[in-house]
This record gives structure tokens, sequence and C-alpha cells, in this order.
């Protein structure tokens, strides 16, 4: 050990030399002042050691970039002189490593990071600058310079200092060298101080000498040979050896022998608490239940081997005492375990010893644990009701005292309380018996107390005192019940209850509820007696007092009959509360009475109750309470009235009270009053429910002197009784008198009134029902369904009809009686009214309209009338009586109508659901028919005319249904935008009774109902009539009922006529002077405004809508139709005359060409265009129209005439197949942008292409259902971005190129569908695809290549190409091309000057102008919008068009339901809102809301009309 130290301590003088060098050089370092070297210059520049703290460093530059080295190293020679030569000496100190110096920064970034800090401020500062240009500006501008540059010289100024400090920098190494110089002699100390505690802890913990080993010694010196090894030698190394299996089991069951011959001699002497001994592995376990278990065992086979005692198990357990943990401490059980030992050891009986030891602790152990568990529940849940009265461990004795009396004696200190236990529980160890454990003995003593289970293990206070606590309280109910009997024989006392047992007392003889019942127990756990009654509150104070009585030990027979009066009273009283809660009472206290009431209530007993009535706030009713013997309660009742400063007792009838014979009242709801003679049935309705009736009559009674003040009051007279048996009900107020109130004479009625009188019922509501009985009623009912109301065996004709009853109910709540009366009143007045209409009309309706209309319903103040031939038209009258006064002028008749069920469906099995839909269309004059009969009073009449009128009325008012029309492509050839482009189709209104107007844009039909079956119709359009052969469609119809009248009726003059609309139109407006002779006028087109005669067969023809080629319409709609469609389809035209469309220079190329109006006339309309044959617009051949009205079919047609020569291909077939297209695509589809592609396409006639079109226009018309391949031509174009409508069919302005748009789909309704777009060159005669589809191209090249071999028109061969290869699935409607079509609405014009455009303000005259791109240019045909079905308006309609917007007549309701005249949709949704040239036309409602544009030559400079003059448009 010695050798090894020692060198490291031979160290130590060098190391304390070296250190006293080092000292002596940082010395020499510090006192050398001599300046530093001159720096030399690094490669990368000058460098400067700089501080963080100097705050010229950037810290994101360190982030940035590495850290640099020193500038210069270190010069370790000392210059004693600069000018010196000599060699320097040695610098003492250590270089400082690259990485242990302070971080460094080159002076030239340094420079930069400056340089472009003040670039960065400048650019900022001028990009500011420019935007301050006021005088405050200027001063900011000012301010902004001064500061930069104040910021820049400050930063500057600290790069010059520290360039000056570079020059000194160099005597701060020394510094960093002596910093490194300490730092390395801190780091020796702390590795010499960790190395010498790891070799003391380590190395040197077993450096010590060895114990010396004399007996090998003295072999060694004596014999000379070494004769013995250590045994740790062989221990160390040598396992001992393993017992095996067997051997074991062989151990062991040597072992378990020598313990049962051990036993079996000590077998008289093991006690017999020991229940269990097991012997197994060499070991014997004995069991005492409930207090331990212990092992044994013998460790040789002698016999003086003692017995071993390996375990000893504690079995006495408490986890609440415990906490979970052994009562024993194992400390303590081992120190058990030696004193066991150190007995058994010297004991003769070694486990008798080892029983007794044990026994006495664990019963010692055992009683400790009840002491404890006694004394919690004494501090915690049994605190008050139990004592500890004695606890001696050494005597082994715990006294408990349960159910703790507290008293004050005078003997005491004052605060001091006596605590007595009533009774007492003793558990201790019986000195005699020392085996037999706890014992425990109760004072006094009674059978079937609490035990002890010893052998359980766990002792349980608790469970002790809960076995006594229910012994004690059964014995103290039983001693109860003894005592109760005693004092009340009769009183029927039942012991209820196992677990808690408790008395059942009934205190009434009608007690049946187990709320009544009093419930006598005890408390267990402090033994006091608890009454109980749950109808009655828990605070009661007799039920506290009496419960107190018998827990008291002085409790006498007179006290407890004292306290059964009481409570029987209290009972009786809250029985009494709860009958009246749902009755119109309240009870109230004695403080809240008056003083002078409450001197009236002196002489009553104590026990009453005070109700007062809700209704009647001055009337109370006094309920008095007295015991008595034979009733065992005795109630009073009295009536208290106080009025102003009076109190009064009012005597109560006997009736009222007493009288009341009640029978089945409680089963059936309803109280059924037999005869004053028999006998009274009380004892079937209890007293509370009594008192109920008792309130309730008194009520009764207060409420009808009331109501018979307030009718008496009117001059009503009226008397309360009783009805007859038979009658239910009670007391009733009837009504005798009425003649001062009734404004006529009404003895008829009150002939068939038998009775009528005001009942009250309160039972579930306070309600009033007016009841009146009738006989001889005027009209029953007698519809041929339903149940019969006559009686059986009974003749048909019988005059007399059966007697009614009309019980009709008004539900007011807490109506006051001024109320009521009012309401008597009306209700006799609506009776009256309808008994004087009815009963005229019944007289009439027996002989005459029995046969044209039949009774629903009629009872006395509604009448249900069904009529019509089907029977399902409904009339229901009534009468509103709304003035105060009886007769006023206010008072009205309720005159409805509705629809039912046909007859002759009710007794059918089959419904047809989806019939024409019905309404009653005299709904529409019902207020006129109203007013009628409220000054006539006349039903008569009125069902005359309903009767009469209601068939040609269903067939007219299917005009009144809601069909929307579509205005967006006439609004957008107008000018202004529509929000909501749609109109009613036809508006139908009732001017009186017998007159209707219906109107369709400007087009107004009068309808006279005339009598004898007749019908009058004349035209009553603003200023002229306009309906050209109104008279030749009805004649069409049936020419021998219509006729002319002579009789000539003036046209009402408009309200505003100078804005009320359009005259008519003249040629002169819309057409240029032509040499051209007008056709002659046709007489069967006349325009006349004298009515037309007719029948009701003939107009119901007229109207009757049908489904034809799928459009629903009738003669009368499709001829209306068609004049309104030529005043629209005139304003098309003008739209495409020369006048109205953009000059040449203007850069928009697309257009639907220039057309000339000939002629113009209410029934026709002719004009012509240019044909394009590929001459341009030098082309002279013209294409003739004539939409016309057909005389024959009044519906539209058009005539086409090619000029002779010019076109090959007009033939007779191709011209039938153009106009029909017109009349069933373009004319349904009434879109005006449809008529303008049509034209378009007709006048195309280069190369035969009238054949081509023709050619197209049939597939279209002529698709079979079960072809492959639907093509359709597209009319009309809605762009989806602009949401505008466009014609789809265009040519640009030199004529020389013309769109086609074709929809080829597999059907009409398809939902996928392909759109063929192509540009036909007119002179070429060539088509072109714009579309990115090579197939496309390709197809249009071999359609080219074949034109041009063969000859013909290539438009139908492409079409067809289309076809074939649709067919066969090359094309398929899932390659949808891109639109070829960017914009295609129309250039706007100027919006009117009363009118601007949305949200926009322009002046009067100002235009705006779209200019849609060429057709040829990049990107004008192409657009990005994608086409769908909303693109292509005549995609899956019928004949390629939709229906106009209109809807089917099932799925509109009754007019006026959208907005008749005056209503708030002025240009939208009004009939006659679109017309020439404004949106609000004449039929408007506001004619002067809306003006019309002005169409004004443009000033010098302009170009954007036609230089043409145009007069005001439209004229006034």
């Amino acid at each position: 050990m010695s050798s090894n130290v020692l060198p490291m301590y031979a160290s130590t003088p060098s190391r304390a030399f070296a250190h006293s060098k080092l000292s002596s050089q940082l010395r020499a370092a510090l006192a050398d002042n001599s300046p530093a070297a001159p720096i030399s210059p690094a490669p990368s520049g000058s460098a400067l050691s700089l501080d963080e703290s100097s705050g010229i460093s950037d810290r994101d530059v360190h982030s940035s970039q590495e850290q640099t080295a020193h500038l210069s190293e270190v010069d370790v020679k000392s210059i004693h002189s600069s000018d010196s030569e000599d060699e320097p000496a040695q610098n003492p100190l250590p270089e400082v490593p690259a990485n242990c110096g302070p971080p460094t920064i080159p002076l030239n970034v340094l420079l930069d990071f400056a340089i472009q800090h003040v670039y960065h401020e400048i650019t900022v500062l001028a990009e500011l600058m420019q935007r301050k240009t006021n005088d405050q500006g200027e001063q900011e501008r000012k301010m902004s310079l001064v500061h930069f540059a104040h910021a820049t010289r400050s930063q500057f100024l600290k790069l010059v200092a520290l360039v000056k400090w570079i020059r000194i920098s160099k005597r701060m190494d020394v510094c960093y060298s002596i910093d490194y110089l300490l730092d390395l002699q801190s780091q020796y100390f702390i590795d010499t101080a960790d190395r010498l505690v790891a070799m003391t802890r380590g190395d040197l913990e077993l450096a010590r000498l060895p114990e010396y080993h004399i007996a090998p010694a003295i072999d060694v010196l004596v014999l000379g040979t070494y004769n013995r090894m250590p045994s740790k030698i062989k221990e160390a190394f040598i396992p001992p050896a393993k017992i095996t299996p067997r051997e074991q089991k062989l151990v062991t069951s040597r072992l378990n022998q020598l313990i049962e011959s051990r036993l079996s001699r000590l077998s008289s002497g093991i006690p017999p608490n020991i229940k269990e001994i097991h012997i197994n592995n060499g070991l014997a376990t004995l069991l005492v239940p409930g207090e331990f278990e212990i092992k044994i065992t013998l460790l040789g086979e002698t016999e003086m081997t003692k017995w071993t005692l390996l375990n000893i198990k504690i079995l006495v357990e408490d986890y609440e005492l415990g906490m979970g943990l052994p009562l024993v401490h194992p400390l303590q059980l081992n120190q058990l375990h030696g004193v066991l030992q150190s007995r058994m050891n010297v004991s003769l009986n070694p486990i008798k010893e080892a029983f007794s030891f044990l026994h006495s602790f664990c019963v010692s152990l055992q009683l400790d644990v009840l002491f404890c568990q006694t004394s919690r529940l004494a501090a915690g849940r049994l605190r008050d009701n139990i004592t500890i009265e004695k606890y001696d461990p050494k005597e082994r004795v715990l006294v408990v005292g349960y159910w703790v009396k507290r008293s004050k004696s005078r003997r005491l200190t004052v605060g001091q309380v006596k605590c007595d236990a009533q009774y007492r529980v003793q558990i201790y160890e019986d000195p005699n018996d020392k085996l037999g454990g706890l014992k425990v003995r109760h004072f006094p003593h009674a059978p079937q107390l609490g035990r002890l289970d010893s052998g359980a293990g766990m002792l349980s206070i608790d469970r002790l005192l809960s076995e006594t606590y229910v012994v004690r309280c059964k014995e103290r109910l039983m001693r109860l019940r003894r005592i109760l009997e005693a004092a009340e024989p009769r009183l029927e006392v039942k012991m209820t209850g196992i677990s808690a047992p408790s008395l059942s007392l009934a205190l009434l003889p009608d007690t049946s509820s187990k709320d009544e019942m009093m419930t006598v127990s005890v408390n267990s756990f402090c033994g006091k007696v608890l009454c109980n009654v749950h109808i009655l509150s828990a605070e009661h104070e007799d039920v506290l007092a009496f419960g107190k009585a018998l827990y008291s030990s002085q409790c006498s027979a007179h006290t407890i009959q004292m306290y059964l009066r009481k409570l029987r009273v209290a009972l009786v009283i809250e029985r009494y509360r709860r009958s009246v809660k749902a009755l119109p009472v309240r009870e109230v206290q004695e403080a809240e009475l008056l003083p002078f009431a409450k001197e009236c209530l002196g002489d009553a007993p104590a026990q009453r109750i005070i109700l007062q009535f809700l209704r009647s706030e001055d009337y109370y009713l006094l309920v008095t309470f007295s015991p008595d013997e034979k009733a065992v309660v005795k109630t009073h009742i009295q009536l208290l009235e106080v009025v102003g400063d009076r109190a009064q007792f009012i005597q109560l009838e006997d009736d009222e009270m007493n009288g009341m014979h009640v029978k089945e009242a409680i089963n059936q709801g309803t109280m059924r009053f037999s005869p004053s003679h028999k006998t009274s049935l009380q004892e079937e309705c209890s007293r509370e429910q009594r008192l109920a009736f008792a309130v309730a009559t008194v009520e009764d009674r207060i409420t009808y002197m009331y109501l018979a003040a307030e009718l008496m009051k009117k001059g009503i007279g009226v008397d309360v009784r009783k009805d007859s048996a038979h009658v239910p009900g009670g007391l009733a107020l009837h009504i005798t008198d009425v003649k001062n109130v009734v404004p006529f004479e009404a003895s008829e009625f009150f002939e068939c009134c038998i009775r009528c009188c005001l009942r009250l019922d309160n039972r579930n509501r306070y309600t009033f029902q007016f009841e009146m009985c009738f006989e001889n009623i005027p009209l029953v009912r007698d519809v041929p369904h339903g149940l019969p109301h006559r009686r059986d065996g009974e003749p048909k004709d019988r005059t007399s009809k059966d007697a009614t009853w009309l019980q009709e109910l008004n539900h007011i709540n807490q109506s006051s009686p001024e109320k009521l009366v009012e309401l008597i009143i009306h209700r006799l007045m609506r009776y009256l009214y309808m008994y004087k209409v009815v009963h005229q009309f019944s007289l009439a309706y027996e002989k005459h309209f029995k046969n044209y209309c039949n009774i629903e319903a009629y009872t006395f103040h509604k009448l249900v009338v069904s009529y019509g031939d089907n029977r399902d038209m409904l009339m229901i009258l009534a009468f509103n009586v709304k003035s105060q006064a009886p007769g006023s002028s206010e008072d009205f008749f309720f005159l409805n109508f509705g629809q039912s069920m046909p007859h002759r469906q009710f007794n059918s099995t089959e419904i047809d659901w989806h019939q024409k839909p019905r309404w009653n269309p005299h709904s529409m004059m019902s207020q006129l028919m109203r007013d009628d009969l409220k000054e006539t009073n006349d039903l008569v009449f009125t069902m005359h005319f309903l009767c009469e009128t209601i068939r040609p009325l269903v067939a007219i008012g299917n005009f009144s249904r809601i069909r929307f029309q579509s205005q967006k492509s006439l609004s957008q050839l107008i000018g202004p935008d529509v929000h909501f482009p749609f109109r009613l189709k036809y508006h139908l209104y009732a001017l009186d009774q017998t007159t209707l107007r219906l109107m369709q844009g400007n087009v107004i039909l009068e309808i006279k109902l005339l009598e004898g079956c007749k019908i009058a119709v004349r035209d009553v359009s603003r200023y002229r009539p306009r309906c050209a052969g109104l008279f030749q469609l009805f004649s069409n119809i049936d020419s021998e009922t219509t006729a002319i009248m002579n009789d000539e009726i003036a046209i009402p003059q408009s309200d505003n006529p100078q804005t009320a609309g359009p005259t008519m139109w003249t040629p002169e407006q819309f057409m240029d002077s032509l040499d051209e002779r007008p056709e002659e006028i046709d007489p069967r087109m006349a325009i006349t405004s004298q009515p037309i005669l007719m029948s009701h067969d003939t107009i119901i023809k007229a109207c009757d809508f049908k489904d034809t080629e799928g459009r629903i319409t009738c003669p009368l709609d499709e001829y209306l139709c068609s004049i309104s469609y030529l005043q629209r389809a005139l304003l098309t035209l003008e739209r495409m005359s020369p006048r109205a469309t953009l000059n040449k220079n203007s850069s928009s190329n697309l257009s639907c060409g220039f057309v000339t109006i000939i002629d113009a006339k209410p029934d026709f309309i002719r004009f012509r265009a240019s044909q394009m044959n590929g001459d341009g617009v030098n082309a002279t051949s013209m294409v003739h129209y004539k939409i016309y009205l057909c005389p024959v079919a009044m519906t539209l047609k058009i005539r086409i005439e090619f000029e002779e020569g010019t076109n090959s291909a007009a033939t007779a077939d191709n011209l039938k197949t153009l106009t029909t297209y017109f009349e069933k695509v373009v004319f349904p589809c009434g879109d005006e942008y449809a008529l303008q592609s049509y034209i378009c396409l007709t006048r195309l006639t280069s190369f035969e292409a009238t054949q081509s079109i023709a050619n197209l226009m049939n597939v279209q018309m002529e698709h079979p259902p079960t072809s492959k391949c639907c093509v359709q031509l597209s009319l009309t174009y809605n762009n989806t971005s602009t949401k505008k409508l466009a014609p789809a069919t265009k040519v640009d302005q030199p004529l020389q190129n013309i769109i086609f748009n074709v929809i080829v789909s597999q059907s009409r309704t398809s939902e996928s569908f392909s759109v063929l777009r192509f540009i036909y060159r007119i002179k070429e005669n060539f088509v072109v695809v714009p579309s990115a589809n090579e197939k496309n191209k390709q197809m249009a090249d071999e359609v080219n290549a074949e034109t041009k071999t063969s000859g013909g028109n290539p438009i139908w061969n492409l079409v067809r190409l289309v076809m074939d290869r649709f067919n066969s699935g090359d094309w398929n409607p899932g390659n949808r091309d891109e639109p070829i079509i960017s914009s295609v609405a129309p250039p706007t014009y100027v919006n009117p000057g009363s009118v601007a455009g949305p949200s926009s303000v322009a002046a009067p005259g100002s235009v705006s102008i779209q200019q849609p791109g060429s057709v040829l240019q990049p990107g004008s045909m192409m657009g990005p919008q994608s086409v769908n079905a909303l693109q292509y308006g005549m995609h899956r309609q019928p004949m390629g068009g939709p229906q106009s917007m209109q809807m089917n007549p099932s799925s509109v309701g009754q007019p006026g339901s959208v907005g008749g005249p005056g209503s708030h949709q002025q240009h939208m949704m009004n009939p006659g809102s679109v017309g020439p040239g404004s949106v609000g036309g004449p039929g408007s409602v506001n004619p002067g809301s809306v003006g019309y544009p002005q169409w004004n030559p443009p000033s010098v400079g302009q170009s954007y009309h036609h230089p043409l003059h145009h007069q005001q448009y439209p004229p006034q």
C-alpha cells in the first residue's frame, strides 16, 4: 500500500514548484507595460475582437456567418522599445487555442452591414416621401431627412471610434491568456480531487492487514508440511450437495409421523377451542376461529426435541380501525413469537401454553376493538345517543348505554345536563369460563337480543346495537299499542312493517287512503316516538305534540283522547282544503280580512277556514269544524258578504247544501239530480265532495245572479230554475223574453224555439253552454249519401221536421258578466238573421231548388248548400255580429265558397284523384254577393244565380289559374333589365256579379252573364278593340247560337289617357313607304266592340283546356296567344329593321340580319328580307313573309314566298315544311329570339340550302319514338355567364358566314346531349367546325370534299354524317364540344327616361353598346362557358321549344293568389305588363309609373343609331 501511494506524493513538490513558477510569470506579465506588437494583416482582411455588449455587432450576423480567428497571433516576445532590434524575451503565458477566445468578426463585413443598412433606409425614405405632397407632408419630409442624417452619422461615428480602438486592442490579448491560464489551473484541481475520491472508494477499500493463520504456521514450522486448508476455500468453490425429491418426501413423511405421535400424546390437554389441526409437509397448523392460527414443527426425532413455533397469524380484524392494515404490528408479532417460543420450551404442554397465551391476547384485543368502535360511534353517528359507562381492560369489561335521555336537575350545576341511558349492554369475559371468550349481557333482559359472534373474527358493535334496536323498538311499539287501545277502545291500531315496524292508526272512520293514516314509529337511534300523517305537514303542531306525549312517561288516557280529537279536526280541514283546490275559490287568512269583517267571526269555533270566491271577491264562505261524538267532526257552512264597510252572513237555502241528491256522480262524472220526493243518497258522496258541490252551487248561484242582473238591464227576461228530471245540468238561466233586443219581427223563430237557456259547466274548466232547443226546422240535410235525418216510418213529405237539440260551447275563462251577456245577444242575433233568410229560402227550395242543389247542413248559425251538376260546389252562409247594438250596419253575412267530393263518388269503391282540379269560381265574386245579400236579405236570388252560372264560370275559371309567361327575351330586346322577367299569362277578375274581365297583355275581354243561359263577350281593350276575328272564333265553335248584338256599349276611358298605353300601331311607325299593294281585308277577321251573344255550351267549349300535342290549351287560349304573339313579333321585327341595328362602323359583326316591315294589322304582319345567296349585302333577291291569324283554325300561321327564279329549292314540300315548323315549334315556343333565328334560317338560299334546312326541320318534327338519334335545331342560346338570351343562329354583317347549333341526343328527354356547332361559308359553300376535336374537323373535311365533288349543300350532309356516326357509337353525347359563341347577347339600347338600368343611373338617351367579337376572330366564338341544358332552351321540348312557361292547370290554385290589379308586381307579374316599347305597358297597375324611351336622332359625332329620324315610340 505504501509503495503505491508514495510516488503520488513524490510528484507533489514538482507541481508546487510549477505552480510557483506560473505565479511569477503572471506577475511579470501583468507588470509589463510595453506596447503590443504591430498587427499583421490576415489574408481575409483586418479582424476585430468584439464584445456582445458593445452594441455594434449584430446577432443575425453571428448566426449566419462563422466566427473568424484572431486578426493576428499573440506575440510571445516582449518588445522593450519600438526602435530596438534585439532578440525579444519569451512570453511566459500559454497560447490561447482558436476556439477558447472571444468571438470576432471581420471589419469589412461590419462595414458592409452598415452600408447596406443605410441604403435600405434611403430606399424606404424615398418611397415614403413621394406620398407626402401637401404642406403638412413637406414638414414631415424635412423631419424624416433630419432623423435619417442623425442616425446615419451616429452609426458611422461608432465605426470610427472602433477603428481607432484597434491600435491599442493588442493589450487585451494578455487578459485573454491570463483568463485561459486560470481556467486551466482550476481544472487541474478538480481532476485531482475526483481521482482521490475514486481511489479511496475503490482501490483502497480492501487495503487492510489480513488475519494470521496460527495453526497452519505451526504445522509448517514444526512438521515442515502444510496439512490443513481453510474451509472457506471449500465453501467458496464446492457447493453443498442437494437433497433429492424422494429424500424430501421421506423426510416430510417422517416429520408428519413424529408430529402426529407427539400430538396424540398431548390430545387430552389440547383445549376444545382449537377447532382445526392440519398436519402437512412436516408442519402442524392449529386454528382457533376468530382469534389466531399458529404453525409448529419438530426439528428432530428425539423426545427431547422441543416444538418450534414457525408462524403466528392473528385473525382479529377491523379494516376501519386498522385502515386496511393488520391490527398487530409485525414487530409486536415478532416479540410475541419470541416470548411464546421461550414459554413453549419450558412448558410441559406446549400446545396448551400456546393457546392460553394467544387466547388471552386475542380476547383483550377483541375488547379493545369493540371499545374503539363504540368510541367512534359515540363521537360520530350516534353522538348523544349512546354513552360508554365503563371500560376496564384489566377486568375486561365494557358497558355501553343507549337511548340516552337528557334532563336537567336542580342539583346539577347551571349548564350541566344529566344523561340517563334507558338501556345498557355489557360485554365482558367470564373469569370462571376462560375458554368462553367475550359474552354479552343486556339490561333489562329480553329475548332475541343481539349477540357477538366470536368465531367471525370481525366483531362489530354496530351490528350488535342494530339487532338490539330492532327488538327494543318492537317492545316500545307493543307497549304504545296497549296504551292507545286502552285510551281509545274504538281506535283501530295495526302493526305494520318487518324491518322497520310501526303502528297505523285510522283517525277517521272513512279513512281508506294511506295518506290519511297516522303512522307511529320509534327512532331506533334515540328511542323517541315519531308520529306522522302524510296528508298533514311534517311540522304540524298537533302531530309533534302527540309524539312527545307518547314518548313521555306521563301519558294519560285523557291526553291521548285530546290529541286524537285535534288530529281528526286537522285531518278534516286538510281534506276540505284539498277538495276546493280545483274550485274558483282561494283560502284567506283572518289577518287579511277587514276589521269589521273579523267582528262577525267572534262566535265561530277556532277551527275554521275562510274561502273567498275568485270571481265574486265580495263573498266569503266560512267553514267551521268542531269535534262530535256521533259524526266525529261536525262542519257548518256560512256565506259572508262584505260590501263597502258592511259585513253580514247570508242564509243559504237547504237545497244548496243538503238537498242535493247525488247518484253516480263519481263514476260517470256528471251530476244527475233525482226527483225531490225520493230519499237523498248523500252517503254515496264523501264529506269533502259535498263541500265541493256546495261551493260550486253557491258559485253558480252568485254567477247566475250577476248574469240575470245584466240581462235584465238589456231588457231580456230571465228565470233561474232547474229543468225536468231527464235534463242533466242542474240550475240553468232560462231566457224568456228577447223582444226588446230584436230589431225585427221574429215570431216564427220563437214558435220553433222550445227552450233557450244558459248553463254553467265547472267540472274541468269554467265554461258556459248556450243551449237552444228547436222544432220544425226549415231545412234538413237531404244529400243522397250519409245518415237519414227523418225517423223510420214517417212519410217523406211530412212538413214538420224532427226536434233538434243545438248546444254550442263558449270556452271563455274568467269572462265578465258584461261579456257573457254580449255573447248571448250576438248568438241570438246570429240565429235570428240566419233563420230569417233560411225560412224564406226553404219555401222555394221545396218547390224548385231541390232539383238543382242539396242541403248539406243547417245548424241555425251556418248553412251549407251543395250545387252544380255533380253537387261538388259548396256555398257556406253564416252571419257575423260585430256591433254592440243589434241590427247595426256593421253586421254582415259571411258568404264563402268551397268544394267537396262529387256525390256520385261517395258510395263508389274507386275514386279518381287525378281528375281535373276543381275550384269554386264564385269565390271571385264572394264579396259582391255578400254585399248584395246584406242589402236584400234574399237568399233565393243568390241560390238562383249560383245554380244558373256555375257551368260557364267553371269553364271561364280555367283562365284564373296561375300560369307564368317568360318575358326575358322581350325585356332584353326592349332594353331595361328586369329582375323577374315573367308575367301572369292571364288575369281574371269580377267587376260585379254578372261581369267578368279577362286580361291577356293589352287585350281585355269583358264577359257578361245573361239570363236564359246566355253569355255576351266583347272586346273592351283600351282606346280601341284589338281582337280581330273574335266573332269568327265563337262562330267556328257554334254558328247557330252565336250572334252579334246590335247595341254597342261604350268602352270606358282610361284613368290616365296620357300614359295608359299605345292605341294601336300604324304602318308608319314600323315600316317605310313601299310600292306594294296592301292585301284585301278578310271580313271574317273584322274588329268590333259589339257584344257577341252565345250560349253556355259555346263558351264552355271555347274554354275547355285539353292536351294537344303536348300543350294544354283551348280555342280561346290559342286565339289570345296568337293576338299577343303578333304584337310581340312586331316588336321583334322592328329590332331587326335597319333603323334599330348598329351601323357598319361598329366592331360587332354578329346579327340576325335586316328585315323590312311592309304592313302590320291586328291579324297579320307582312315583311320581307334579303336572301343570303352568297352576294352578301349586295343581294337583291327578297324573301316575303306573312304571319297571320288563320280564320279557320284561329291560330297563327306563316306564309313564305321567294321571288321567282331565285331559289330552286323552294318547292311546295319544302315550303310546307318551313311553315309547319313555325306552327309547331317557333310559335308554341313563344320566344322572340327563336323567331329571329327562324327568319335567319329561312333566308339562307345559297346552293340549295333551303333543302338542307327543310331536311333538318323534318328530322326534328318527325322523330320516331324508336329512333336512337334525336336531332333538334337550337333557336335560342342562354349564356350562363351573363345570364342573357340570344338567337342561336346568327350571321355576320357581310352576310357571308352563318352559325348553326344542332343538338344531338338519344331522345328528347335524355339528360345527356351533344351540341354540333359549325359555321357555314355562304359564298364558298363549305362548313367549318371551330373545335379542338379532331374527329369533328375530320368530318367537316370529308363533307366539304364530298360537296365539292358531287355538289349540293354541306349542311345536311354534315348533320346526316353525325347522325350515322352517333348511331354507330363513334360520336356520343359524352363527347361534348366547347361552345363556339362567347357572347351572343344583343346590343343593349337606351334606357327609358323614367326607368334606370340596374345598379346604374344613366341620362336619357344614353346608349350602352356591347360589341361581340367577330366570328373568325380567335376567342370570339370559343367561350370558356361549358355547355349545359340551360344554354339551349329548345332541348327536350316536344317540338324543340318551351311551352311559354305555361303550367298545368292541375298545379295552380284560385285566382288572385299572385296578385291582381293593384298588386305591387307592376312590370313583372301583372297581365299586360309587357307591351310595345315598355316593360310596364297598357294594362299595368300604375300607368304613369313607367315611361317610354325616346328615340331621338343622335347628335353630331355619334354613330350609335341609324341616321334616320325616329318619331316618339310608341306614340301616346
